[in-house]
This record gives structure tokens, C-alpha cells and sequence, in this order.
């Protein structure tokens, strides 16, 4: 479902003007704390401020990391590489290892700007502890990837 909404976003402004030179806009956080849920099931996407031109397969790894990878909580890597698996499918086709790796971008980035940002004296002390705690969360969840590669394409080659 929530492939299908990022989906139905770049579709919609595929060669609009506001997609500048690039493939269409893009949410830029597509994450699930950035979505609206109705009877468990997303429904819209909220917070724009990261809305751009930009690739869609940029927003897919992004969103294809945050709702369905993680290192904390003791989740089979199994039950994740099959939830990425559905929510590619909602989202439709995309070349598989450029998903994987377009994530390991993704949080590659995140971990750079967010440790940047703990580095940052004119951020107050508790911004400054959220991105330590952010470059954590990218750092670990990017090793899970790394490290399960081969289950995570084989789900998606299902």
C-alpha cells in the first residue's frame, strides 16, 4: 500500500514543471512517521519540507528502508526482506540491486548529515544527541542491509 502512494506521487509529476530537469518531485522522507494510517492501512503522505526534484528511485529506497528494514527489535530478516518484497510490488518494478543499493546511499547519507549535524555546536545539546542517535540507526540498519544482501534480493527475485 504505502509503494503504491509514493508510486501514485511520481507518477503524478512525472515531467511536471515542478520536476525541473530531474524524473518528477519526490517526498524526500517518505517514512511511516510521515504518513497518514486509516484502518491500518496508509492513506496520504504528510510533512513536505524535503519535497523536490529528484529520482524516484531515491524516495523508494527511502521508504523501502524506513518501513521495512531495521536493526532494533529483533525482527527475522526474513519477515523484513518479505515486507520489502510487498511493498516494492505495491510500488511496481524497479531493478532490484539498485534498490539495495540506492538504500545503502540513502543511509549512507543520512548517517554523514545527521553526524555533521552532532558535530555542530550552534544546534542545541538534544538536536545534537537526535543525530548522534540518527547516525546510529543509519550506521546499524545499513550493516543489517550489508549483511543480508543475498536474502534481501532473493525475496525480492521472488
Amino acid at each position: 500500500m504505502g509503494g503504491r502512494i509514493l508510486r501514485e506521487l511520481h507518477d503524478a509529476t512525472d515531467g511536471h514543471a515542478l520536476a525541473g530537469t530531474q524524473e518528477c518531485v519526490i517526498h524526500g522522507d517518505p517514512g511511516p512517521f510521515n504518513t497518514i494510517f486509516r484502518q491500518g492501512q496508509p492513506v496520504a503522505l504528510i510533512d513536505w519540507d524535503s519535497c523536490r526534484p529528484g529520482r524516484r528511485l531515491e524516495d523508494l529506497a527511502y521508504m523501502s528502508w524506513t518501513w521495512c528494514i531495521q536493526s532494533a527489535g529483533n525482527v527475522p530478516i526474513e519477515h523484513q526482506a518479505e515486507h520489502l518484497r510487498e511493498l516494492r510490488d505495491g510500488y511496481g518494478s524497479v531493478e532490484t540491486e539498485l534498490l539495495i543499493d540506492m538504500m545503502l546511499l540513502r543511509q549512507a547519507e543520512i548517517a554523514a548529515s545527521e553526524a555533521a549535524n552532532a558535530r555542530n555546536l550552534a544546534l542545541d545539546r538534544v538536536r545534537r544527541q537526535s543525530a548522534e542517535e540518527a547516525v546510529a540507526w543509519a550506521e546499524n540498519d545499513s550493516a543489517l542491509v550489508r549483511g543480508n544482501r543475498t536474502t534481501l534480493l532473493a525475496a525480492l527475485l521472488r
